[in-house]
Formats: C-alpha cells, sequence, structure tokens
C-alpha cells in the first residue's frame, strides 16, 4: 500500500512547467526551422536562376565567337572596334578581350587605356578568377562564378586560335544585376510571404498549446494542498520505522551477515537515494580507528558493518554518493580505499549487491 502512494507521489509532486517558458522554446524552434528552410529555398531558386542566365550568356559569347571567326583577315583593331566596342557596356556588364597574356580590351576605351599593358593574371587575381580562366576550353564555351576586386560575377569564357594567335573571350555579368531582376524580385516576394504563412501557423500553434498547458496547470494546482498532505504523512511514517529498526547506529556495529537485510528492509519501505560503500583498511588496528572515529563524524543515518577481515562497509541513508563521499572526507587515510560505492535506486540494484554480500 505504502509503495502505491509513494508512485503517486512522485507522478503527482513533479512541477507544471511554465506555459511561457515552454511556449517561448517552441516558437523559437519553429521560427529557426521555418527561416532556415526559407533561405535554404531561397538560396537554391537563385542558384537556379544564376545557372539558367550563366547558360544563355554562354550561347551569346559563342555568337560573338562565331561572328569574329566569319572573317579571317581582322587584326585585333577591327575586332574591338567592329565587335567588341558596338556591344552596350556597364559596370555590371561588360567585355574582356585578351591575346595570349596581354590585356587587349575592358569593357570600354576608357576602361581599356586603363589596363594597357596589364596581363591577364594581373586582372583576374582572385583565386575563383584565376581558376576560371585557366579552365577556359578552346572553342568551347564555359561559365563559372566569380570575383573581381571585392565583386562577384557571373562570367562565361572561350579560348580560341585566330591567325595563329592565342585569343580569350570573356563577358562578365555582375551577380546583384541578375538578382535585382524583378521577376526574381516577385518570387522572392511570394517565399517571403509563405514564411509568414508558417509564423502565423506558428502562433496559432503555439496558443493553443499554452491553453492546454494552462488547463494542466490548472488541474495540478487543485491537488497541491492533497499532495503535501500526503507527502508529509508518508515522510512521517517512514523516518518512525527507519527510527524503530536502526535503533542508535552511532554506537552499533553490525556483521557481514545483516548486509542484505538491512538493504531488503530499506527497498521494500521505499527508501531512496541510499549509498552502499565498501571501504578497505590496511589491518585491524586501522578498521578498529575508523570505527571508533565514525562514531563521533557520521550521523545516525549511516550504517556501519564490519565485512571480512579488515573492510568495512557503510550504508548511506538518504544520501547519493557524491554527498556520501563527502561525509567520509575526515575519516579517510593513506591506507584505507573505497573498493565499491553504489546509489541504489531500485530494487534490481539491491539484486547486484546480493551475489557478493549476501552470506549463504
Amino acid at each position: 500500500m505504502e509503495k502505491k502512494l509513494n508512485k503517486k507521489r512522485v507522478k503527482k509532486n513533479k512541477k507544471p512547467k511554465n506555459v511561457l517558458v515552454i511556449t517561448t522554446i517552441y516558437v523559437i524552434c519553429f521560427s529557426v526551422i521555418a527561416g532556415v528552410f526559407a533561405y535554404t529555398r531561397i538560396n537554391k531558386y537563385e542558384e537556379g536562376v544564376l545557372e539558367v542566365c550563366a547558360t544563355q550568356q554562354d550561347a551569346y559569347v559563342q555568337l560573338v565567337l562565331d561572328q569574329i571567326n566569319l572573317k579571317s583577315n581582322r587584326d585585333d583593331e577591327q575586332i574591338i572596334n567592329d565587335i567588341l566596342g558596338t556591344m552596350n557596356s556597364s559596370s555590371n556588364k561588360y567585355w574582356t578581350f585578351s591575346k595570349n597574356q596581354s590585356i587587349l580590351f575592358v569593357k570600354d576605351v576608357l576602361e581599356t587605356n586603363r589596363y594597357k599593358g596589364v596581363t591577364t593574371a594581373t586582372y583576374y587575381e582572385s583565386e575563383s578568377a584565376t581558376k576560371f580562366l585557366n579552365n577556359l576550353q578552346n572553342n568551347r564555351v564555359t561559365h563559372d562564378f566569380i570575383e573581381i576586386d571585392g565583386n562577384s560575377y557571373v562570367a562565361s569564357g572561350v579560348t580560341f586560335e585566330y591567325k595563329n594567335q592565342s585569343y580569350k573571350l570573356c563577358l562578365l555579368t555582375g551577380r546583384n544585376a541578375i538578382m535585382d531582376n524583378n521577376s526574381y524580385m516577385q518570387i522572392k516576394i511570394q517565399m517571403e510571404t509563405y514564411v509568414v504563412i508558417l509564423l502565423f501557423v506558428l502562433i496559432i500553434t503555439a496558443m493553443l498549446l499554452a491553453h492546454k498547458l494552462r488547463r494542466m496547470q490548472k488541474s495540478i494546482s487543485e491537488s497541491d494542498k492533497t499532495v503535501a498532505e500526503l507527502n508529509s504523512m508518508v515522510s512521517k511514517m517512514n523516518k518512525k520505522l527507519l527510527e524503530k529498526d536502526l535503533h542508535d547506529t552511532r554506537n552499533n556495529v553490525w556483521d557481514n551477515t545483516a548486509i542484505m537485510p538491512f538493504l531488503d528492509k530499506l527497498v521494500a519501505r521505499d527508501i531512496y537515494p541510499v549509498t552502499f560503500m565498501h571501504i578497505a583498511c590496511a589491518d585491524n588496528k586501522e578498521c578498529a580507528k575508523f570505527i571508533a572515529r565514525a562514531n563521533y563524524i557520521l550521523d545516525k543515518n549511516v550504517l556501519r558493518f564490519t565485512y571480512e577481515d579488515n573492510d568495512i562497509v557503510l550504508i548511506f541513508v538518504g544520501m547519493n554518493r557524491k554527498h556520501s563521499k563527502q561525509s567520509l572526507q575526515l575519516l579517510m587515510e593513506n591506507s584505507m580505499q573505497i573498493m565499491y560505492a553504489i546509489t541504489i535506486k531500485s530494487k534490481a540494484d539491491v539484486d547486484k549487491l546480493r551475489v557478493k554480500y549476501e552470506v549463504r
């Protein structure tokens, strides 16, 4: 009967969780998940947009290359003036044209004069740009995403042979220019709207959860008085039974045959925690010294037993292993050693000790 009451007490004694804390944690977690989801979706869409634009840009570069190859007798100035110079250029979209390792054309005439005598390696100096330039293929347009002077570009380029000379033709479009496109912005707004809807669902769900938890707290609050009375009654009963059976433990030392019967009684009465500790002493003299000093240092909730020739077993009632070891600090000496220590929380723990410590 007492065991059932104790189980009921443990179940009812759990403090109701704070509704505000739970709701806040729930909202934060869900918001993080929604934010990460939206972020990954938008990034995925951006990657798709950039890849489509890069493919279209490749086709444009191929078209210009075909136009250059239409005539086999142009010189560098004619290619620049008749073809590249006629195309619209800006800071966000422009052409570069180089022969061997020298820059021939960048964006427009003014920019070309600025880079006159500069090598392609100097202009494409970032790691991503250098990699892009080194990976260009002969007569086959390829693209990559690079950085130049801290700006991100979608770069398409190709190498080709013209009049027995090696040329590189590249078209660079700013990443921001592509991303600021109106169509993309519309999709982005739609995605953000989707996130808002998710957060709205989150708020509704959190409110329902908070309402349910408030009802649970109200139910628990109504039974607090009964639980407190029951806890007080069981505590007094356990204390009286313990004092009746254990007598004055300060002056009593039992032999090893009494170890398991005491543990069985404690478990039967559901008294936890209980810490079992086996201490080895160097000889009988050290053992007697330990017991004599324990009479003054350890309180009545510590049962003392002799074990084999020189060892001692202590059972700490109502104390866990950490606190039990702390109470032994004034008793332990270099010649003494804790051989085994365990905090008993169930009958299964007692059964483990029975194998070694029960006298048959």
